[in-house]
């Protein structure tokens, strides 16, 4: 099965085609339109939610996938989704503020969904793929609620992330960025993870096309 992970930055169906063109068989999108805006091939299906019809977190995949939305999915955490795929589970992420957690910062807002679906990372093969909003150093972060704490939390439940793994750098000292803040090459960041227990037949990061969105694709196979 292959996985693409990419914040398109407020889609449009001319940038819902540009991402449809790699040909994944999952599409885990943060800012993508509800799906009364989006129009699809035949046979996908996009699962979605959010509080702004324009500007969501949704998953896209083939007809070809048999994709299970659990019944423990929490709404109240409706920017992580959960989706049961043969008995592995993926949670496409996007920590976003709303008006229930505004008080809250993204790190806490990561955390305490890994918290609420703890029972269930640990009971599958998981993976936690998306737009963290998180990078070390940010502003506000603390020692219970952090990038780092959040790698400590899922290390402990089996999940690495894939980057940090791949390319044996430290969190906080990557290469490579993920987003480039206001579109400018001079404000880098990595904010995109893909924490996995699953073995990966392959990782990479995607050039960034600054006419599709501020962020770069992960591909990712199983």
């Amino acid at each position: 099965m292959k996985i693409l992970t990419y914040n398109i930055n407020k889609s449009n169906q001319e940038k819902i085609e540009m991402v449809l063109a790699y040909d994944a068989d999952l599409f885990i999108l943060p800012e993508v339109a509800c799906p009364s805006r989006v129009v699809l091939p035949e046979g996908y299906r996009l699962e979605w939610t959010g509080d702004l019809p324009n500007k969501g977190l949704g998953v896209i995949w083939k007809p070809s996938l048999k994709v299970e939305i659990p019944s423990w999915f929490n709404p109240e955490l409706q920017y992580f989704l959960p989706l049961l795929i043969d008995g592995q589970l993926i949670i496409a992420a996007w920590p976003t503020t709303t008006e229930q957690n505004k008080p809250m910062r993204y790190p806490q807002i990561t955390l305490s969904a890994i918290q609420e679906y703890a029972p269930y990372i640990k009971a599958h093969p998981t993976m936690i793929t998306g737009d963290l909003n998180c990078y070390k150093g940010q502003s506000g972060e603390t020692k219970k609620y952090s990038i780092q704490a959040i790698f400590d939390t899922l290390a402990d439940m089996g999940l690495t992330s894939a980057y940090h793994q791949l390319k044996s750098e430290t969190l906080g000292k990557e290469t490579v960025p993920t987003y480039y803040h206001l579109f400018k090459e001079t404000q880098p960041f990595f904010i995109d993870y893909t924490f996995s227990s699953i073995p990966l037949k392959s990782y990479s990061l995607g050039e960034w096309d600054r006419n599709l969105s501020d962020h770069v694709p992960q591909f990712m196979e199983l």
